[in-house]
């Protein structure tokens, strides 16, 4: 069955920007037209579908935007997020930059005590660095963790690693005004033009590098400056979605220094999203922290725009009323 969601608040994803510019994030993730985009978002249930069960009007909800069928074999393998007949929500069918939209019942996730719905559309792109964590199979305590990228993406796998007992992070961002948000979560934050192996602790360099990437931009120089950073028989974990094709020496990074390089797509339902939950809920992942601006739904474009310069997670708050872009608000923890 299917639920109608009234949305609390919408974040809007350095994907959505791509998918706006040029109807494709990378892969073969490509956008069908027309098309109501939105998919980072928390809510309340309001409406019941026909032959629905299982949630409640009134229920507050985060959502899954991998729309899964249940009944490939992906699906009954337990890898709903990877389900052959995939759709992705506000990319193949419309999404949640709405003040409602319908959703299958199957994909919402019910919100556990202590998440307000408005933060909960962090949830969704938290829950990729989560599973990105969660996919490296690293054992991260007393481990040294590279993050490139500081979007929130890589802000919430710093937070993650230090709450799984890294022993130290260190992020690599171009953007300043980000480097700052890496910092503020307890990383040592560098530009690209830094090794980061020259800032990291003096145990990550008597090992030749770090024992864990997880690469959270999608762009091809981090990707390679992380395959190049890790220690022999370290993980790399691609997690953003890297457009470009490069060149890679298997036989010297992947065989002779041992290098396990693995692809991270979405997040398991539910597996991931609860054991985020929690990490919320217990206070060591503050996803309200990176909230910076909060905007009407009418100011899309200028969250676009935002997006690309000084700013952490936008959200876009039906709630309030429509302005224009003079009156641009920083949230109050901005």
């Amino acid at each position: 069955g299917e639920v109608r969601v009234e949305v609390a608040a919408a974040s809007v994803c350095g994907s959505d920007a791509a998918f706006f510019e040029s109807g494709s994030a990378g892969g073969d993730v490509e956008m069908t037209f027309p098309r109501t985009m939105g998919h980072e978002v928390g809510g309340v249930v309001v409406e019941l579908g026909p032959h629905t069960s299982g949630i409640s009007v009134g229920t507050p909800v985060a959502v899954e935007t991998h729309l899964h069928c249940g009944e490939c074999f992906n699906c009954l393998a337990g890898d709903g997020h990877n389900c052959a007949r995939l759709k992705l929500l506000g990319v193949t069918v419309d999404g949640a930059f709405a003040e409602r939209f319908v959703i299958p019942a199957r994909s919402c996730f019910i919100l556990p005590d202590g998440i307000d719905p408005k933060v909960a559309a962090l949830l969704e792109s938290a829950g990729s660095a989560m599973h990105g964590v969660l996919r490296s199979g690293v054992n991260l305590a007393g481990a040294s963790v590279l993050v490139t990228g500081a979007g929130p993406i890589g802000l919430v796998a710093a937070q993650i690693a230090y709450a799984l007992g890294a022993r130290s992070v260190v992020v690599v961002e171009p953007n300043a005004y980000r480097r700052a948000m890496a910092e503020r979560v307890g990383a040592v934050a560098v530009g690209p033009e830094i090794d980061p192996r020259e800032v990291a602790d003096g145990t990550t360099r008597v090992r030749g590098g770090f024992d864990l990437a997880l690469e959270c931009s999608g762009a091809k120089s981090a990707l390679v400056g992380a395959l190049n950073t890790v220690r022999r028989e370290a993980t790399v974990v691609a997690v953003g979605l890297v457009k470009e094709q490069f060149p890679l020496d298997i036989s010297k990074v992947l065989i002779s220094h041992g290098v396990t390089l693995r692809g991270s797509w979405g997040r398991s339902i539910w597996d991931t999203w609860q054991r985020l939950a929690a990490l919320v809920v217990s206070g060591k992942v503050d996803l309200e922290d990176l909230i910076t601006h909060r905007l009407p739904l009418s100011g899309l474009p200028q969250a676009l725009d935002l997006m690309r310069g000084e700013a952490g997670k936008v959200l876009l708050d039906p709630s309030l009323p429509d302005w224009d872009q003079s009156e641009l608000q920083l949230a109050a923890n901005a």
